[in-house]
């Protein structure tokens, strides 16, 4: 009679509460549910127990990416040449030439030491007939007459080198010139107004004719006058205006 008693109690129990059980019973199954989706799973232990990983990096001694991939060459920029505006030449005219001007300095002579004849004249190739001597010779100088006492002239300027008496000659004097010239002046007569180391100028007296040359005394009274240039004697007519 119990037993029946508490059979028809649960009976009734859950008749009553039936609707409160099941609700409870899924609340609980959603509830163990979402517990076991909180709970670690072992993977997730595992990492949690792992140690941190460090990461490293270094510089590479590799050659950088951006030089080894080759940036595209570019090609060469073409530059059309410029035409230049073609220049027509102007026709320049002539120079008109400028007739040369003659040295006077070179090309005209001085004057002679003295005027006259020639009665004797220059040979240095050539022999000729002495007659104070009675023989032929050659003669390096030019024989000029004039009157016994006439002036004797320099010819060119410049400096008295030797005053002297020769005993061919007679009284000498000797000039020193430029370039290497040098004149001679003979058969003077005693009277000499210059001395060694006087400077003269062309048309300066430095002395007169005479008859002291005894190689020359069967000539008329004259100047025996000679022209060296580097020593050498030469045709004074090149360089004075003779006769």
């Amino acid at each position: 009679m119990e037993q029946k008693q508490k059979k028809f109690n649960i009976r009734d129990f859950f008749k009553n509460q039936g609707l409160y059980v099941a609700l409870a019973l899924c609340l609980l199954v959603v509830g163990a549910a979402v517990l076991m989706l909180a709970l670690p799973t072992e993977d997730d232990q595992a990492a949690q127990n792992d140690p941190p990983i460090t990461v490293q990096t270094r510089n590479s001694d590799d050659e950088p990416f951006s030089s080894i991939v080759q940036s595209p060459t570019k090609a060469p920029m073409t530059v059309a040449p410029t035409q230049l505006p073609t220049l027509t030449p102007t026709p320049v005219a002539s120079p008109t030439p400028t007739p040369a001007t003659k040295s006077t300095s070179s090309t005209s002579k001085a004057s002679a030491p003295v005027s006259g004849e020639i009665i004797w004249g220059y040979a240095l190739d050539k022999l000729i007939y002495s007659k104070t001597l009675d023989q032929w010779m050659t003669h390096d100088a030019v024989d000029i007459a004039a009157q016994e006492g006439t002036s004797v002239k320099a010819v060119l300027s410049g400096v008295i080198k030797q005053v002297y008496e020769d005993d061919a000659l007679g009284y000498t004097v000797v000039v020193e010139h430029t370039s290497g010239r040098t004149t001679l002046y003979a058969n003077l007569s005693g009277s000499i107004p210059v001395k060694v180391g006087d400077r003269v100028n062309a048309g300066t007296v430095i002395g007169s004719v005479g008859t002291s040359a005894i190689s020359e005394c069967a000539l008329e009274p004259h100047l025996h006058f000679a022209f060296y240039v580097d020593g050498e004697a030469v045709d004074p007519a090149k360089y004075v205006k003779l006769g």
